[in-house]
């Protein structure tokens, strides 16, 4: 899973939607209306977020009880993953009056979850909501509610794996919502063995790590839409050189099922199907394990490439001068295309304007030298398409990426 990033305000949102209508022609006036097309764009929001992180990217959803109507809540500020999968909701943002039945095993132990992100782990447990994003939903799915007091011990082969990230003001959201290419969080891997660091039987205050089917898994919740259930697609407009105080743009389901998602002239580049990974060529260098990921809030590539920030934006790039690179992206289908990208020095763009939380020239180091993610700054200005596994669509099925 992916969530990297570095060290308010609340911009309402305008959403128009296009609806088709009837007329003219020979048409019969007794003819029905087509029926309008499904809601399927969600506002987001870049603006901080409860912890003041620069460059992530955030929706509002809607849980319910399952079967309810009545007993819902909406969070603001879950942030949009497109490298991972299934929806991840902190504890404390949750009302104590949103019952959400806990998932259970074979045993009837609870069943507990340790999400490894790049920058550390959430623990918590499984429970079963239903969820509305827009005008999509998806019933009685698995979500994690992270920090949940109903599992207060975390295993110690999830919590070895990094800092811990189960507060709002850790996490840097009230939530995650994993929009990724694949239908399940850990898939088989997890339905044919119980993995250390992923799902847990916890039949007292010891849990122990579980094989666990793929229906019971944390769900891609585009996948378990009526319609528009085939991919995603991230709308961010272009922003001013050294950023801007907030952007807004959208999250819209779907790829060509709807005319506000029509995939276009965009480069189709498949993902490997297992790790959902691409191949970027920059410098010479050929980082095999290269990925498109809105989760991650900069460009992330190479160990020690440029000078690191010490001040404000620590474990982010410094070159004393802007940088101009250019890169070759390429899918497993062998389709390519030539991305440029400039980054500055992160310090002094964010020292000069400490109010601002949308960049889209911020660079930072990979951790090795085969990772290149292209994270939430290449998102600016571009429709960037998400196809999800198994999944027709106007592009070939799923997995792709597509700008």
């Amino acid at each position: 899973m992916s969530r990297a990033r570095a060290s308010v305000r609340v911009v309402a949102l305008a959403l128009s939607l296009t609806l088709a209508g009837c007329g003219g022609g020979g048409g019969s006036s007794n003819s029905p209306a087509p029926p309008p097309p499904t809601q399927n764009i969600a506002p987001i929001i870049i603006d901080g977020g409860p912890a003041q992180v620069p460059d992530l990217a955030f929706v509002s959803v809607t849980i319910c009880a399952p079967g309810s109507t009545t007993s819902c809540q909406t969070i603001d500020h879950v942030q949009v993953d497109t490298g991972s999968e299934g929806l991840r909701i902190l504890a404390s943002a949750l009302s104590p009056t949103l019952a959400l039945p806990q998932q259970t095993g074979s045993t009837g132990s609870v069943i507990g979850e340790c999400a490894q992100f790049v920058d550390g782990y959430s623990w918590g447990t499984v429970r079963t909501a239903d969820v509305k994003i827009a005008g999509e939903s998806a019933q009685g799915i698995a979500i994690q509610v992270i920090g949940d007091a109903a599992l207060p011990n975390v295993p110690e082969t999830c919590s070895s794996s990094g800092p811990p990230e189960n507060t709002v003001e850790s996490f840097g959201a009230n939530g995650l919502l994993g929009v990724g290419a694949f239908a399940q969080d850990c898939g088989s891997a997890c339905a044919q063995q119980a993995l250390p660091g992923a799902y847990y039987t916890c039949p007292s205050a010891a849990c122990t790590p579980l094989q666990i089917a793929l229906t019971q898994q944390l769900q891609n919740p585009v996948t378990l839409f009526a319609t528009d259930n085939n991919g995603v697609v991230i709308e961010l407009p272009s922003i001013a050189a050294g950023g801007a105080a907030t952007a807004a743009g959208s999250l819209i389901f779907g790829i060509g099922t709807q005319a506000d998602n029509a995939l276009g002239s965009a480069t189709v580049l498949t993902t490997d199907p297992a790790t959902g990974n691409i191949v970027t060529t920059y410098g010479g260098n050929s980082y095999a394990n290269s990925y498109i990921d809105a989760g991650t809030n900069f460009v992330a590539f190479g160990i020690d490439a440029y000078p690191i920030c010490t001040q404000i934006a620590t474990g982010f790039y410094c070159p004393t001068t802007t940088q101009a690179i250019t890169a070759t992206l390429k899918g497993v289908n062998l389709a390519t295309s030539t991305v440029a990208y400039s980054f500055g020095n992160a310090d002094a763009l964010m020292g000069a304007n400490p109010s601002f939380y949308a960049f889209d020239d911020i660079a930072g180091p990979g951790g090795d030298d085969v990772t290149f993610a292209w994270g939430l700054p290449f998102f600016y200005g571009r429709n960037v398409y998400t196809a999800i596994e198994g999944r027709a669509t106007p592009g070939g099925t799923g997995p792709y990426v597509a700008f």
